[in-house]
Formats: structure tokens, C-alpha cells, sequence
């Protein structure tokens, strides 16, 4: 198991087998001042005493740490530490230790996700993203990578950056379309970014990796989940668009 240093990224090494490690972070002093208008769970008069109280108090991101393994056109994201949970001072207990398996030869996600004490799983097409490249380039954990643009359901804002030297077509949460593997993302206006932290060469096969098994419960798909979470976030009176998108991922 070898990790490749900055340098390599200089040499034009394909890689078709390994594991990168992710971090997640929200920038909880920006989120949440959104969550709590959209929630209307503060009175407008009472929220700059919140969030003041909120920012003395709390970090400023809740970060997490995420494995994404690959192999050929194949890929399983999931949460660094199985037993991680959501943020105890940004607490919206949802989407915090995701597991997506993608195929990406057969266009084919399988999804686990937590929302308060329930456990989805989803099996979808993978989403489709028009990415438009540019040419800006910057490093992410040793590699060139390149920036791309897109609309996320017609109206979020996401700014990508994908490495040509990782070809399997994946990246981060459900991810995928560009010509490389997408190391970075970020999500301005939700104010989420997803960046690589190291990429580590290493054997590994799907028949390895532990995927989502649903067991006994029924498979769904992404519109169902958007459905009975919305019902979800109504119940507990915790109706938020950030909320849902960050479900969605």
C-alpha cells in the first residue's frame, strides 16, 4: 500500500484501484441562521440573540470524515468511523454517515441514509449533472485537479474539481459525470464542501466492501425518500429546503 506524495500528480500516474479519504464540512455560523428562518422555530425579533448565543458557544463547522473505495467503474463512499453521529451542537440529525454504492457501467446507485431514527435505502439511476469545464486548476491532496460547473436540481449551485489521472468516473456522496474522479466539492450558497484529504493506491474489489444491504426493508427511490422525509420534517415541525437538499446529496 503505497500513498502517492504531491509529486506524483506530475507524472501522468492512472490510477484504477484505491481509496481517498474525505472531509465533510458544514459551516454550521452560516447554516444555521437559514435553518432557523425556514423552520420558524426562533421569532424573528429573538434570532440575532440566538445566533450570537449559537456562535459563542459552538464551533464553526461540523466536519466528518468519509472513505470513498474504487475500482475500475465501480466506487463505495461511506463514513470513515461506522460509528460516527450527527453534530450535538448542529442538531439536524440527518444524512450524517451516508453510504452510496455506485456502478457506474450499469448507471446504478445504491443508497443508505439516516434521518432521526430511520434507516433508507434507496436504488436509483445515478444523477445527471450538465457539467460545464472550465479551465481553471488547482491541487487537491497532490493531484491537478479541474474545475467544473453545474446546477443541482435546476437551482443549486456546485463547483466541482476532478482529477484525469483517477479514471473512474465517481467522486464524493452521489457525485459522478466527469472525466475523472471528482476530488472536491463545493456547495457555496448551502455553504458544504467535500474535499480529498489524501489518495491512497491500494487493491480493492467490490466484493470487498460491505455495501448498503437493505435487508428486510423495502428498496425505494430518490423521489419516495423525498417524499417521506419531507413528511418526516413536517412532523417534527423541522420543514427546511437546506434540511432536504442536504439529505439529497
Amino acid at each position: 500500500m503505497n500513498c502517492f506524495p504531491p509529486a506524483a500528480a506530475q507524472q501522468a500516474v492512472f490510477i484504477n484501484s484505491g481509496k481517498i479519504k474525505f472531509e465533510r464540512k458544514v459551516n454550521t455560523f452560516a447554516a444555521m441562521p437559514i435553518f432557523l428562518k425556514e423552520t420558524g422555530s426562533v421569532a424573528e425579533d429573538q434570532l440575532p440573540a440566538v445566533i450570537q448565543q449559537y456562535r459563542s458557544t459552538a464551533p464553526q463547522f461540523w466536519a466528518d470524515s468519509f472513505e470513498l473505495y474504487f475500482s475500475g467503474e465501480e466506487s463505495l463512499y461511506q463514513p470513515g468511523n461506522p460509528d460516527m453521529n450527527y453534530s450535538q451542537t448542529f442538531q439536524i440529525p440527518v444524512a450524517y454517515k451516508n453510504k452510496v454504492y455506485s456502478n457506474f457501467s450499469t448507471d446504478t446507485v445504491l443508497t443508505e441514509k439516516q434521518a432521526f431514527e430511520q434507516v433508507f435505502f434507496m436504488k436509483d439511476a445515478a444523477k445527471k449533472l450538465k457539467w460545464k469545464l472550465t479551465e481553471e486548476t488547482r491541487e487537491i491532496a497532490g493531484y491537478e485537479c479541474h474545475r467544473a460547473n453545474a446546477l443541482l436540481f435546476d437551482s443549486i449551485y456546485v463547483v466541482a474539481f476532478y482529477t484525469d489521472e483517477i479514471p473512474t468516473r465517481g467522486g464524493p456522496e452521489s457525485f459522478n459525470g466527469l472525466p475523472g474522479m471528482i476530488l472536491g466539492v463545493a456547495i457555496p450558497h448551502q455553504h458544504i464542501t467535500i474535499f480529498a484529504e489524501s489518495v491512497t493506491l491500494m487493491d480493492t474489489a467490490p466484493e470487498k466492501w460491505k455495501m448498503p444491504a437493505p435487508g428486510k426493508s423495502a428498496l425505494i427511490n430518490n423521489k419516495d425518500f423525498n417524499v417521506k422525509t419531507a413528511k418526516m420534517l413536517k412532523q417534527f415541525r423541522l420543514t427546511s429546503a437546506w434540511v432536504q437538499f442536504f439529505m439529497d446529496l
